[in-house]
């Protein structure tokens, strides 16, 4: 039995770490933001303005505290004999015309900022790695195609190098395509380091150590909404344009606020005294027909209402800096609505032209250039053209390529532009 326990015991604890290392890592660009989403420093601090507003939510619902006043009155460390009194005092303040509800309906409004600003920053990450992604993409890319070439190339230098050998041809050729091979051996190793970069800024992004290994993801789809339904989407999921009117109702609701501070609040009190007196050198007769000193004890209630003398004037400042703020949220409000769409449509026209170079880049230049080099390459081993018109042609053919790579990335950032000024694109 304590052999099975143990074995029971055993297996729950394995049974989880099993689990966790057969979950299936990040293979999409949106797998990549959650990760980012869920570990980025900057974005968890910005989360914590949300439980910084409730708390002054929280904070702005308490009541005034009520204050307790004990005090006493004595002439014996004076050497002032038979006078002596003590007492007690309550006040409560009583806050009126609805100070505490409007006090609550401004700090309210902090929460919703909160989140816009969360959302905001939320939305830039979004587009950082999205675009980060696009870049180490096009770098992954160029690497292979230079790879590839420098493989070919090494090929064909070591078959110049025998014919040179076996006299079929010059030595020159021999040193074009030697030159070659180390021009394509600098152009690898800049992209090696460009592609280290381009990866060390994605896994600072998305949060990952440096040991940590950064998934291979596929290109992100590009979407294919129309222009008016970005803009209308941009107007309804846009974080700044939403703190705008979220600022506006709040300095609307501070003037409310400006307003009912302006008026006095009122305060009540209660106390209690006892008030002792030995009249020195007098004596009377008691009850039972002893003398002693004569005394006097008193006991007193009071009570009272306590209200400021406040004018309207009192407030006024409060409530023209409120009504300042107000204004100025509500002209902000009105240029982000006109501002956005434009920006949407910066955006989406940029995003457009490069789609229209990349296609034109692949049905225009890179597919001709790649028939081109073919048939020159033919053409040499007839004898009918030299190496350097072919190599030539194959150096064009590889920048074509490169920017092609370019233009690919560059489709790719215009589109996640477009999604970060229609508010990003959240997974």
């Amino acid at each position: 039995m304590p052999g099975r326990l143990l074995s029971f015991l055993c297996a729950l604890l394995i049974a989880p770490t099993s689990l966790v290392a057969q979950q299936p890592g990040p293979s999409t660009v949106d797998d990549l933001v959650r990760m980012g989403l869920a570990q980025n420093k900057d974005v968890l601090s910005i989360r914590e303005r949300i439980g910084e507003a409730q708390g002054a939510v929280r904070q702005a619902g308490v009541r005034p505290a009520p204050t307790i006043n004990l005090n006493g009155v004595t002439g014996k460390p004076l050497g002032t004999l038979g006078q002596e009194q003590y007492g007690g005092n309550y006040t409560q303040p009583i806050e009126t015309f609805g100070k505490r509800a409007k006090r609550i309906e401004v700090a309210g409004f902090g929460i919703g900022q909160a989140e816009a600003e969360l959302q905001e920053r939320s939305a830039e990450l979004a587009f950082q790695i999205r675009s980060a992604v696009a870049e180490r993409l096009a770098e992954q890319q160029k690497l292979k195609l230079l790879d590839d070439l420098a493989s070919a190339n090494q090929d064909a230098l070591r078959l110049t190098e025998a014919r040179v050998r076996e006299g079929d041809v010059a030595a020159l050729e021999a040193n074009l395509l030697r030159v070659e091979v180390n021009r394509g051996v600098v152009l690898k190793v800049s992209a090696q380091g460009r592609l280290v970069v381009a990866e060390s800024n994605l896994r600072k992004l998305v949060g990952l150590r440096a040991d940590q290994p950064l998934p291979q993801v596929a290109p992100e789809t590009q979407g294919t909404e129309t222009l008016d339904a970005l803009k209308t989407r941009a107007l309804e999921s846009r974080a700044d344009l939403r703190t705008a009117l979220l600022r506006s109702d709040q300095n609307r609701a501070s003037i409310a606020l400006a307003k009912a501070n302006a008026r006095p609040d009122v305060s009540l009190s209660a106390g209690y005294s006892r008030q002792y007196s030995l009249f020195e050198g007098l004596f009377g007769q008691t009850v039972t027909g002893a003398l002693a000193p004569i005394n006097e004890q008193i006991d007193l209630l009071t009570f009272g209402v306590s209200i400021p003398l406040r004018t309207s004037r009192s407030g006024a400042g409060d409530v023209q800096a409120a009504a300042a703020r107000s204004s100025g949220a509500q002209l902000e409000t009105e240029y982000l609505r006109r501002s956005i769409p434009l920006e949407v449509e910066a955006a989406y026209q940029r995003w457009k032209a490069a789609q229209a170079s990349l296609d034109l880049l692949r049905t225009g230049v890179v597919e001709p250039s790649t028939s081109n080099l073919t048939v020159i390459r033919e053409a040499y081993k007839l004898g009918q053209l030299r190496l350097l018109d072919v190599l030539n042609e194959q150096r064009r053919l590889v920048d074509t390529e490169l920017a092609y790579i370019d233009a690919q990335a560059d489709a790719s950032r215009g589109w996640a532009e477009v999604e970060r000024a229609i508010g990003g694109n959240l997974p």
